[in-house]
């Protein structure tokens, strides 16, 4: 996956916009601010909430992927392993919510690059020297 293409922007969490920033502030293992992202983008200035209440369909996106692992998990457990359908619906849940953090920043990443589309031409903004401490 190159930049410039939409499963980049998808899967690493980038800007739909420029591809450079970051969607999320923090690795997707530090548990306390998984939810949170950034309000604009920080390389392009792109914001991020284009709209109250923009991230709703995300809700939906979240549904099917969620949907699919469970389907899937469920009917590999219960047919191919031959697990009894509690367990295997036990199982399948609990992989499930391990999973939910990945799963809302997938679904977010997915929803905001449906609207917003890559411009490689997007200037960046300048990063404005940080003033040095004195020692």
């Amino acid at each position: 996956m190159k930049e410039g293409n939409k499963f980049y922007s998808i899967f690493n969490f980038k800007c739909p916009k420029c591809h450079k920033g970051d969607l999320y502030p923090t690795r997707l293992s530090e548990f306390k601010k998984v939810f949170t992202m950034y309000d604009h983008c920080p390389a392009c200035g792109q914001p991020y909430v284009i709209e109250p209440g923009f991230y709703w369909g995300a809700m939906y996106i979240a549904y099917m992927i969620s949907s699919a692992i469970i389907l899937t998990g469920f009917a590999f457990l219960f047919f191919a392993f031959g697990f009894d359908i509690i367990p295997s619906f036990i199982i399948i849940v609990i992989f499930t919510g391990m999973l939910y953090g990945l799963i809302f920043r997938l679904a977010r990443s997915v929803w905001i690059n449906l609207f917003v589309h890559y411009d490689p031409n997007r200037p960046l903004k300048k990063q404005e020297p940080k003033p040095e401490k004195d020692h």
